[in-house]
């Protein structure tokens, strides 16, 4: 059924690239053609959220006072660098950016984007992934491209969202390795609370799960399309990973019937 999966989206795929020149026209009339191809938009997420979506990020991040000039930055799961843009006009001369992905078209367009500017750069993640290449790597062995306590911030936009619990176990654990003692790791998730009245909400939008609930998705052909954790789950596997919640902004917490936005998480160590 993964197969028949995959078909679909490649044939999504096929009908954006089409649409491609049509979309550029309107860009550039826009005055919006250093935007990311369609496809490559819808690749990321809802194309129309595309750039509000990293405005509220970068308006989040301007109220934590983050990233400060001086700060190297690693962006994990950037995409086509939604983020890039607005994190370098946030850093200093001297500071740099890391983005990486699975998916090598993005990280190909990053680099033809943002290339003029040194102190960018964008990494293919060899992981075996229904986002990228099928061949590679497992997501729970792969090393973060950031050396230890290299990062003043590591910030995790919609990821947690397409990762199962062993994923998730391993990269709040790279989190942890990468971010400098006392800095932040910025991650958002989707979680509910399983004893709250609106956890019956949350597992009509959810309606698949493991046997013990703490874990759930949205599409039983592709679990990774929009997965959901348990809160006090969720903030276990962070502790374990050496990490703790300061504090939490709630996007879908505990369980709307609609999804509005991610729940956004500031962790340090």
């Amino acid at each position: 059924m993964s197969e028949v999966a995959g078909v679909l989206r490649l044939a999504r795929t096929a009908a954006l690239r089409i649409a491609g020149p049509l979309d550029l026209a309107a860009r550039s009339l826009a005055g919006r053609s250093h935007l990311p191809p369609l496809w490559l938009r819808r690749h990321a997420g809802p194309p129309g959220k595309f750039e509000s979506a990293a405005r509220e990020m970068a308006a989040f991040l301007d109220r934590m006072g983050l990233p400060e000039p001086d700060d190297d930055v690693l962006d994990v799961g950037c995409g086509p660098g939604a983020m890039a843009g607005e994190l370098a006009r946030r850093i200093g001369p001297g500071a740099h950016y890391v983005g990486f992905d699975v998916h090598a078209p993005s990280i190909r367009w990053c680099r033809g984007r943002f290339g003029s500017d040194p102190r960018l750069s964008f990494v293919l993640a060899p992981i075996a992934s229904p986002y990228g290449s099928r061949r590679g790597e497992p997501a729970t062995s792969y090393r973060f491209p950031m050396e230890d306590a290299g990062a003043g911030l590591v910030l995790a936009k919609s990821v947690f969202t397409h990762l199962l619990e062993p994923e998730a176990r391993h990269y709040l654990a790279e989190c942890r390795r990468a971010v400098k003692p006392g800095r932040a790791a910025i991650v958002t998730a989707l979680l509910f609370d399983g004893q709250a009245p609106g956890a019956d909400l949350a597992r009509q939008a959810f309606p698949f799960g493991d046997a013990a609930g703490h874990v759930r998705w949205r599409r039983s052909l592709r679990p990774t399309a929009a997965v959901a954790y348990e809160r006090l789950f969720f903030f276990a596997m962070i502790e374990e990973a050496g990490l703790r919640v300061e504090s939490m902004t709630a996007g879908y917490f505990p369980g709307a019937e609609r999804v509005t936005g991610q729940d956004i998480l500031v962790l340090r160590h």
